[in-house]
């Protein structure tokens, strides 16, 4: 009767976490990894959520992310215990594949030491102590996920501590407003896109203006970060490549699309740009491989 008694308590106690882990993943119908242990997992409402885009570093006797943006909506985090044998790696990669199934766009990542010290991950940001690994065996990525209704930003954190356990936090925050788009990357994770895949996807979005023309909308939020990049390789030369899948002839998507990278161009020559480091480029609707919900976009590649 006792044992009876107890396996309907465990029954009790574990099944509004299963609920919750699978509502939590409604809207972005993400699947934990197989056999993971589930550590904790909290849903709440929250107005000041600190979504970090770099390191945490000491300020002023505090520790603080080198860059943060502050946010409110709906958080959903999950803590998970992989099965022993799997490795962080292993862990990071289960989600972030699934992630790449989406319309994202990666702000901030790191890997082992380059994150900082595990020990400010766990116990400044996420506040579990469990997460306190080794440095060498860590890995962080802040994505965004966007449509045209909603913005969710998911922080991914996979460590293996000094007993070889493994853990993976995951933070799903569906912000209270559509701010897609809005939020720079860091410019070490553009950096990092350029060397690894050749291109970047420029983030700001081509708007119709009040006289009935396209344009590109570029904020100075994605311009800086852009500059930046610049900055830090003065020996890159970019193109910056337009597209545009508007129900125009080849022609004419052709020589619209070449504005949207004009439009680009001339607002870093304003920044400081030197003329010779960036070339322009319009292809109209003859790249559509990457198009996702887009109806136009710039593309920012490194040349050789």
């Amino acid at each position: 009767m006792i044992k009876v008694f107890f396996k309907a308590l465990c029954a009790l106690v574990v099944m509004p976490l299963l609920l919750l882990g699978q509502s939590a993943f409604a809207a972005l119908n993400l699947q934990h990894y197989p056999d993971a242990r589930m550590m904790f997992s909290a849903r709440e409402k929250t107005s000041d959520y600190v979504l970090a885009l770099g390191i945490y570093k000491k300020s002023e006797g505090d520790w603080l992310p080198e860059r943060s943006r502050r946010l409110s909506g709906q958080l959903q985090r999950f803590t998970l215990e992989l099965p022993a044998g799997h490795s962080a790696q292993a862990g990071f990669d289960f989600y972030r594949q699934q992630l790449q199934e989406f319309n994202r766009r990666e702000l901030f990542s790191c890997q082992a030491r380059a994150c900082g010290a595990s020990n400010s991950w766990a116990n400044n940001h996420f506040k579990i102590l469990q997460l306190y690994g080794l440095d060498q065996f860590q890995q962080l990525a802040v994505f965004e996920v966007s449509d045209d209704t909603a913005s969710y930003y998911v922080t991914l954190y996979s460590v293996q501590r000094g007993n070889r356990r493994v853990y993976v936090q995951l933070d799903v925050l569906q912000a209270d407003q559509n701010s897609a788009g809005s939020i720079a990357a860091n410019p070490d994770t553009v950096i990092h896109l350029l060397e690894t895949q050749g291109f970047y996807l420029y983030p700001d979005v081509v708007v119709d203006s009040d006289a009935g023309d396209a344009q590109l909308k570029v904020s100075d939020a994605h311009l800086q970060t852009l500059v930046a990049v610049l900055n830090r390789h003065p020996e890159w030369k970019l193109a910056l490549v337009g597209h545009d899948y508007h129900g125009h002839q080849l022609a004419t998507q052709q020589k619209v699309s070449l504005t949207y990278a004009e439009q680009l161009q001339q607002a870093l020559l304003k920044a400081g740009i030197a003329a010779n480091r960036l070339s322009v480029y319009g292809l109209g609707g003859l790249a559509p491989a990457g198009r996702g919900h887009l109806s136009a976009r710039v593309e920012v590649v490194l040349l050789p």
